[in-house]
């Protein structure tokens, strides 16, 4: 007698490996350094993702008889999550188009949050910052860092363990009630710092319900910026070419 295969799909008991997914504008800026230029006063919702240097744009609609309407022009903001290998986490924040196709050319948000041009420090802005800093307290990136030193003829320096730091902080940076592991460690963090550590809920826009932008939208909006850009590169050449003397 032939056995019939059976179809039917094999319980398993082996738990799915969870990763945390957290908010990028809740990470515990208390603990961080502070951002050596400053926050942000004008377009302040800036200071909670990345933004660049995007800001809101005011200018004028003139209609066909030369009738002026005052209006303005918003950045182009989107929400995207990044696996973060490092940390062994996803970040869920907000950025601007321009942003995403730096991150995209980089090859991957650690690339592009590590890079230590001034020109990148400042266009990080706060958010940006804090995540670079929590990003520097992996052992992965300080290796990383220790095989640049190498490279450049300079003494490594000592890979510290700070996972308990980065596990608070991301236990933070998530909804939900710290578990035990982190509670111990802030209150270690209070005592070092003699009790002058607060840490409380700041009034932050949620992004929460704030549904992602898919592969197909980032790949179709990204293609319209190129078109975008090359239509402005055009313009530019051809009336730099027009400004030019007849001789």
């Amino acid at each position: 007698m032939t056995a019939v295969p059976c179809n039917r799909r094999l319980f398993s008991t082996t738990p799915v490996a969870q990763t945390k997914t957290i908010r990028a504008h809740r990470l515990p800026g208390e603990l961080i350094p502070p951002y050596p230029y400053g926050e942000r006063q004008l377009y302040k919702q800036s200071n909670r993702g990345l933004y660049g240097s995007a800001r809101i744009r005011y200018g004028n609609i003139v209609a066909g008889r030369g009738n002026k309407t005052r209006t303005f022009w918003r950045p182009n903001v989107h929400v995207k999550i990044f696996h973060v290998a490092a940390l062994g986490a996803r970040i869920k924040t907000r950025l601007t188009l321009r942003v995403l196709k730096s991150i995209r050319r980089e090859g991957g948000l650690e690339n592009y949050l590590l890079k230590s041009k001034p020109a990148r420090i400042k266009e990080l802005g706060p958010g940006g910052w804090n995540m670079r800093w929590l990003l520097m307290q992996s052992q992965a990136i300080q290796r990383r860092f220790n095989d640049e030193r190498i490279a450049l003829g300079l003494e490594p320096k000592e890979v510290e363990d700070r996972d308990d730091l980065i596990r608070f902080a991301l236990d933070w940076a998530t909804p939900g009630a710290l578990s035990l592991r982190s509670k111990d460690t802030l209150e270690a963090l209070r005592t070092a710092f003699h009790g002058g550590l607060v840490l409380g809920n700041e009034d932050l826009e949620s992004i929460e319900d704030v549904e992602e932008l898919s592969d197909e939208d980032e790949a179709s909006l990204l293609q319209q910026l190129e078109e975008a850009d090359a239509e402005g590169d055009s313009e530019a050449e051809t009336q730099a070419e027009q400004k030019q003397p007849q001789l």
